[in-house]
């Protein structure tokens, strides 16, 4: 699975009230870990910035159909503007340089 840097700020902070009211329904009634964790996707952090408006998630999916799934009913709803990014873990960098290293003769 391919991991996502998500980016998300708030347009305005009407916005945000109406997303946190939501989220704390969700997350108290147990939809959020629901949806935080299936077989093809998996929230592994999210973290809030509220007096910038802003949350930062990374995630992992099977697909940018998952990511998609997940995040875009909060866009739909909120406006929210979001940034994904595909990242890599430590092991992987080091996999992969390790590859590209013994391709270079280094």
């Amino acid at each position: 699975m391919q991991m996502y840097l998500a980016d998300c700020q708030f347009p305005d902070i009407d916005n945000q009230v109406k997303a946190y009211k939501l989220f704390v329904e969700a997350w108290e009634n147990g939809e959020m870990a629901k949806a935080d964790k299936t077989d093809k996707f998996e929230m592994l952090f999210r973290v809030h910035a509220p007096g910038e408006g802003r949350v930062v998630c990374l995630c992992k999916a099977l697909s940018d159909k998952e990511v998609f799934e997940h995040f875009a009913p909060w866009r739909a709803k909120f406006g929210i503007h979001m940034e994904f990014t595909p990242v890599t873990s430590c092991q992987n960098i080091v996999d992969y340089h390790k590859d590209l290293f013994k391709s270079m003769n280094q």
